[in-house]
């Protein structure tokens, strides 16, 4: 009878142990230090959709991970709870302001702000409202420009935030009841940082402010370059810290308006180092991994790397605009947002890139990893859930990129938007070749360490004469890599004068290429019928779908990128001698987009 006892109570246990969630402490940038730094046990890139979730609106606020869950609110006032492995919705809270404060969340308790000046308090399990708060009226501040809100630290039984009243406040956690509130110059858009019995923040009116965290008295305050500029004479702030501190060690990392990065000693706010932008705004929570510090720059366009020591800069990424998001540094590669769309995977060590993913709208969510999965929210209104691979780089060092451009080109792209597929290659360090010299590299350069990317899709007759012993396919069957942005020029017969398709010549495909299309008419062109991509071609990062008009059997290709609803081929990856590889992709003729596909085409081992 006792031993049965006993195992009755052990079954209980043991179910209570795993059926009841884990009520761990989660919050923006991992913890209340804010380092953002992930060690996991896999040397992946993510960069691979896994699922996307419609928010309906803009999405700025950085996720939350939490027993299975993802919490994140939009732009709409809407703060959802989904589930991280498939993207389907639990449940959702409506506060009808827009949320851009990102959340937190300990004991089975959700918490974050709106742009209402309100603080919930959410139940984790079904989002039912426990408590709210409301800090007081806004300030007014006309240099604005700011899309993020201060977001929840907690720690030991407190909430701590910030408001556009401006006032710092520390809340108790079960009542919401105000324990204390600082008050500030400016208003308060900087979450802050925990360093050992005080809250480190900063304010719009160029104060970083460390307070006691029983008390709400200040303990040191220190000023930064901007306090000494009048925003009037710039016609832009120079004055406010909207980033977050970090805390490493004793040390206080944060970046300002005033184009700044600053190292502060965290016992008695004394300067140990500054790093000059030069006027670029440092909105970027830093992240740190060992003696590294990465952030990004407004309109400096790029992210670097700093000595944590000394501040010199070791790294410099240029991104094609703005970056407001903070990155994450997962092992030894670090994830960041753009304005334009990108969300960057760079080498932590040596600055440079090795993949990136395009959403639709800004990217001023920051990116969060959690259990094989990277997340991040984009002004398109949706949430992505991104899977990794493997490093797939063919050529890691000392190849060389082309990527063949030719003005006028009447074949597939329209209104000269082969010129974004070229400008976008050239910004990459494709070198920039056309008609006149592209017969001379093609037979210059080890095939079996050159790629050449035709943005323009027209094949010079230079270099597809003598069919299997044209320039062309010598290259391929020496080991060399053709990249196509658009329709396979080699199934047209040009006018050369006007570069403009006159008629069909499919069989050349076959000769030169081993590309048998079919019959050089409609059978072969079967209309515009939409496109899926298969996983290799998710990989590469194409289009959710596409239409096209030219379709080849499978049975012609080694790698299927994208099939119609009928099963036939539309992108693809064709093999040749010693590695050769003819790469069929299709970017909008009118808009192309996902270029980063074709990178990731011209460089990967497919």
């Amino acid at each position: 009878m006792h031993n049965r006892l006993l195992l009755l109570l052990v079954m209980i246990l043991f179910k209570n142990c795993y059926s009841q969630p884990v009520h761990t402490s989660a919050m923006f940038r991992g913890d209340a230090a804010h380092d953002s730094y992930v060690a996991t046990t896999d040397q992946l890139i993510y960069d691979t959709k896994a699922w996307q979730y419609d928010a309906g609106s803009p999405v700025r606020s950085t996720p939350l991970l939490n027993n299975g869950i993802v919490y994140f609110g939009n732009a709409g006032g809407t703060f959802f709870a989904i589930y991280k492995k498939s993207g389907q919705l639990k449940w959702k809270y409506t506060t009808g302001k827009a949320i851009h404060s990102s959340a937190a969340c300990q004991d089975g308790r959700i918490f974050f702000s709106d742009n209402g000046q309100t603080i919930y308090c959410l139940k984790e399990s079904n989002g039912q409202l426990l408590w709210k708060t409301k800090m007081g009226e806004k300030q007014a501040y006309p240099w604005r420009y700011d899309y993020f809100y201060s977001s929840p630290v907690l720690y030991e039984g407190k909430v701590f935030i910030g408001g556009d009243d401006g006032y710092f406040y520390s809340l108790d956690q079960q009542s919401g009841k105000i324990v204390w509130k600082f008050k500030c110059k400016g208003i308060i858009r900087s979450t802050g940082a925990i360093y050992r019995n005080s809250v480190v923040f900063g304010d719009t009116e160029a104060s970083l402010y460390s307070v006691d965290l029983k008390t709400g008295k200040e303990r040191w305050q220190f000023k930064i370059v901007g306090d000494s500029m009048n925003n009037d004479n710039y016609g832009y702030d120079r004055r406010a810290i909207t980033s977050s501190a970090v805390v490493v060690g004793n040390k206080i990392i944060v970046g300002a308006r005033d184009g700044y990065l600053y190292c502060i000693n965290g016992d008695n706010g004394k300067q140990i180092w500054q790093l000059n932008y030069v006027i670029t705004w440092v909105i970027s929570t830093a992240a740190v991994k060992d003696s590294l510090v990465v952030t990004g720059t407004s309109d400096g366009r790029y992210v670097n790397a700093v000595n944590i020591e000394t501040g010199k800069e070791t790294w410099r990424f240029r991104t094609p605009s703005a970056v407001w998001s903070s990155p994450l540094i997962v092992n030894d590669k670090v994830y960041v947002g753009t304005f334009d769309g990108h969300l960057f995977c760079v080498d932590l060590k040596t600055g440079k890139r090795l993949s990136e993913f395009k959403t639709n709208g800004k990217i001023l969510s920051s990116p969060v990893w959690s259990d094989g999965l990277l997340y991040v929210g984009s002004d398109d209104g949706h949430l992505y859930a991104l899977t990794g691979h493997e490093d797939k780089r063919q050529y890691k060092e000392g190849f060389t990129k082309y990527v063949f451009y030719e003005n006028g080109i009447n074949a597939y792209f329209k209104n000269n938007s082969d010129l974004v597929i070229k400008n976008y290659l050239r910004m990459y360090g494709y070198k920039l070749i056309g008609s006149d010299s592209l017969a001379f590299y093609m037979s210059k350069e080890p095939a079996n360490s050159s790629v050449f990317v035709f943005a323009s899709c027209y094949f010079p007759a230079s270099v597809t004469g003598n069919g299997k012993s044209s320039i062309l396919r010598k290259f391929l069957d020496d080991g060399g890599k053709i990249i196509m942005a658009g329709i396979n020029p080699i199934v047209y017969q040009f006018d050369e004068s006007m570069k403009t398709p006159v008629g069909f010549r499919f069989n050349a495909a076959d000769t030169l290429l081993g590309l048998d299309y079919g019959k050089g008419d409609t059978r072969s062109f079967m209309g515009d019928l939409p496109c899926f991509p298969t996983t290799a071609g998710k990989q590469l990062g194409l289009p959710d779908s596409w239409t096209t008009s030219l379709f080849i059997n499978e049975k012609n290709v080694d790698v299927v990128l994208g099939k119609n609803e009928n099963g036939d081929v539309s992108a693809f990856v064709k093999k040749y001698n010693n590695g050769g590889q003819f790469v069929q992709l299709w970017m909008d003729a009118d808009r192309p987009d996902r270029l980063d596909a074709i990178i990731k085409a011209a460089e990967w081992q497919l």
